[in-house]
């Protein structure tokens, strides 16, 4: 079938220039008989010939130049003189043979003809084509960019989920040694949170209500740990709860409380909150520990999870969102994300 095409396509191409070219020559020398049929013809095929010479020797060396519009120029002028040479080689075999005279007036009509002629025809398929070439590119290039993209928030998020399961390992060894219950019942807590993290991995969002029930989970088991000192509070919205976003995000935040936000009694004061503004969905961990130093900056320290929170948001939704740090008064800090849904996703 795509032989069949091919074949239809090129004499097209002989066909139709060939019935011009042998009007011009018959009506140029006043030979209205075979001769300027054969010549019509033997100059379509000539131009035909050297179309393919252009498309096998030309256009790949070409194709490897970075500039696309000094390409294209090139690619119509080479293609521009091999017609003409295809043409005029004919022309003069065929003077020569059926001995008719090649006036100064026919040479300037065949020309002007290809002038006028080639950019009408080749010309516009040769900036379709271009354009049709520059737009797969931007897409194999956007596509590119996609993968790239979701590679690099598999990594941050494959870099959270052991950070979080050694962390938790580590205290079941404790609690081993010291209340074998507590540690049965630590390993409950883990095989649940091992479904929801092999689940949620595989996911690129998940519902809010879904994350809160993961992070009350790991609480459960770090008031094995901390006992009555670990205190949490919820301040969330009730609509907020369906609302989609990236999964396993809010643990490193919360984790980093756990173990730096101490007040000065040795209490871990946890507050959560979610609520929306506008196709927002605003969420808050606020504890009354030391808070962060003055100059702190966030890629500057060792706190991989929230680096790798920060980069996920702001791969996932761009620049303009992240982790937001401010102190809270008395004591504390106060760190919040914005994560768009809806319209303004």
């Amino acid at each position: 079938m795509e032989r069949a095409v091919k074949i239809r396509s090129t004499l097209l191409n002989i066909l139709l220039p060939g019935a011009g070219l042998s009007l011009g020559v018959a009506w140029a020398t006043g030979n209205w008989n075979y001769s300027s049929l054969v010549t019509g013809y033997a100059g379509a095929a000539g131009m035909m010939i050297f179309w393919y010479l252009d498309q096998l020797m030309v256009q790949p060396l070409l194709k490897k130049m970075k500039k696309d519009w000094l390409r294209f120029g090139l690619e119509n002028i080479f293609s521009l003189l091999g017609h003409l040479i295809g043409v005029f080689i004919p022309l003069l075999i065929c003077s020569n043979i059926f001995g008719f005279t090649i006036h100064a007036i026919t040479a300037w009509m065949v020309f002007g003809g290809l002038l006028i002629g080639f950019p009408i025809i080749h010309g516009t398929g040769n900036a379709v084509r271009f354009y049709r070439q520059l737009k797969e590119k931007e897409r194999i290039q956007e596509h590119l960019r996609t993968l790239t993209a979701q590679a690099e928030l598999k990594a941050l998020q494959a870099q959270i989920n052991p950070h979080f399961l050694f962390n938790t390992l580590n205290t079941i060894a404790q609690l081993i040694h010291s209340d074998v219950e507590k540690a049965e019942a630590t390993v409950e807590r883990l095989a649940e949170i091992f479904r929801y993290t092999l689940s949620a991995s595989k996911k690129e969002q998940v519902l809010l209500n879904e994350e809160l029930k993961f992070i009350d989970e790991y609480l459960d088991i770090e008031r094995i740990r901390f006992g009555d000192r670990l205190q949490v509070e919820h301040r969330i919205v009730q609509k907020a709860l369906n609302v989609p976003m990236p999964s396993l995000i809010l643990q490193p935040v919360v984790e980093n409380v756990i173990k730096h936000g101490q007040g000065l009694d040795g209490r871990i004061q946890l507050t959560i909150q979610a609520s929306l503004d506008s196709n927002q969905l605003i969420l808050t961990i606020t504890d009354q520990g030391p808070g962060f130093p003055a100059n702190y900056r966030l890629h500057a320290g060792k706190r991989t999870g929230l680096t790798n929170v920060d980069e996920r948001l702001k791969k996932t939704y761009g620049p303009m969102y992240g982790l937001r740090f401010k102190p809270n008064k008395p004591l504390g800090t106060v760190v919040s994300m914005r994560i768009p849904f809806g319209e303004d996703k």
